[in-house]
């Protein structure tokens, strides 16, 4: 008998703590929710580790017609990599330094197959090392130099 009042206690603690401090609306039309705050809080880095395909180099749409595969690369921030392929061979790299706005990456290295033409994996190559910020904008990523000029931009795939 005892054990039941004590659970009947409990259970009315318990129902008092879940009470609404403010009575919920009937609609929803007063409804306030943190949530849209609370997303935009969410550090921008972190869109970034995704898979993104190439779209353009120095502004110019790639000629993806020459290549093998298309070219794409892979940012890993758990273990602040980069890897991906220029249309022709596999790259990666460490990735030093990273905040909201500037990429710094280690050196790049990668297989030397011989695809041809050369050319959209010679220009992806010569303009990823190049890379020093970055800006991300919707599903589009793009890179800049130190001059802030855009070297590369991808779409995001995955």
């Amino acid at each position: 008998m005892n054990l039941s009042k004590l659970m009947v206690i409990f259970l009315l603690a318990l129902l008092s703590a879940c009470s609404l401090t403010e009575p919920m609306p009937a609609d929803a039309s007063s409804y306030k929710s943190s949530l849209p705050q609370e997303l935009e809080k969410t550090d921008a880095k972190l869109i970034l580790n995704d898979i993104w395909a190439l779209e353009s180099i120095l502004g110019e749409k790639a000629v993806l017609e020459e290549v093998i595969q298309r070219p794409q690369l892979e940012i890993q921030l758990r273990d602040m990599k980069l890897i991906g392929n220029d249309g022709c061979n596999g790259f990666f790299a460490n990735i030093d330094y990273l905040d909201n706005e500037k990429i710094l990456l280690g050196p790049i290295a990668g297989t030397r197959m011989f695809c041809h033409p050369m050319d959209v994996p010679d220009r992806f190559n010569q303009q990823l090392n190049n890379v020093k910020s970055y800006q991300l904008k919707g599903l589009k990523l793009r890179f800049f130099d130190s001059e802030g000029e855009e070297l590369l931009q991808f779409q995001k795939i995955d």
